[in-house]
């Protein structure tokens, strides 16, 4: 096994191990606003972090059995571009956070919760998929990367909708969820509720189209510079 394979082997047991720790202590937390427990589990935060640990596990598990075994694994094309999808899903998780969520609450990074799931886990998973990933994925691969957020949007529509509970009574997840904020779905307040949701939601698609198109166009180039193992 080679030396990006023991870096890479490193990156998926610090996102499984991170991502675990971060969900348990996240389940874990009660404040005036969010309430822990299977509360945590309604959050994209916690979602995303179950997707790319699991994921990360399981490529360590191929990268062990490699070094046990000393012979290359081929890995099968859809394993690849799920662990593409969820490590841009993670990657969501950490930019939406640090760039709008965390300005909005006081001592943000001071939670070892919020470090490890939002920043970690995001950083380590991006690391390993440009030193892990044998392959190169084809700019069609782009669209499968919105499954997941775009999930998440009928998930919370529905909690909106039947108003379950994601903590503090709210029932949205995000402020830019809230469908019936000042600004409301199409409308325009103060504040960081500048924007109504149906806006948030076409940023956030053209966001991870751009991102999504942009880690393939670099693996292409990673890719290009090194022999293909598979």
């Amino acid at each position: 096994m080679k030396i990006k394979n023991y870096i890479s082997l490193l990156l998926q047991l610090t996102v499984f191990g991170c991502a675990l720790a971060g969900v348990i202590m996240t389940a874990g937390m009660t404040s005036e606003t969010f309430m822990g427990g299977a509360t945590a589990f309604l959050y994209f935060t916690v979602q995303s972090n179950i997707w790319i640990g699991a994921v990360c596990l399981v490529f360590a598990a191929i990268n062990i059995c490699c070094a046990l075994s000393r012979r290359a694994v081929t890995i099968p094309l859809p394993l690849l571009v799920i662990k593409f999808v969820f490590t841009v899903s993670i990657t969501l998780t950490g930019i939406v956070f640090c760039c709008v969520l965390a300005p909005t609450m006081p001592g943000a990074f001071s939670s070892a919760t919020n470090v490890l799931t939002h920043v970690v886990v995001p950083a380590a998973a991006i690391a390993d998929l440009f030193v892990g990933t044998p392959v190169s994925l084809k700019y069609r691969h782009f669209a499968w990367a919105l499954i997941p957020p775009i999930y998440y949007l009928f998930f919370s529509a529905i909690g909106y909708v039947c108003s379950w509970d994601f903590g503090g009574g709210n029932n949205y997840p995000y402020f830019f969820l809230n469908w019936d904020s000042p600004a409301g779905a199409f409308g325009f307040a103060d504040g960081m509720y500048f924007m109504g949701s149906f806006y948030w939601v076409i940023v956030m698609i053209a966001f991870i189209s751009a991102l999504s198109a942009g880690y393939i166009a670099a693996m292409k180039k990673i890719c290009a510079k090194r022999p293909q193992s598979v």
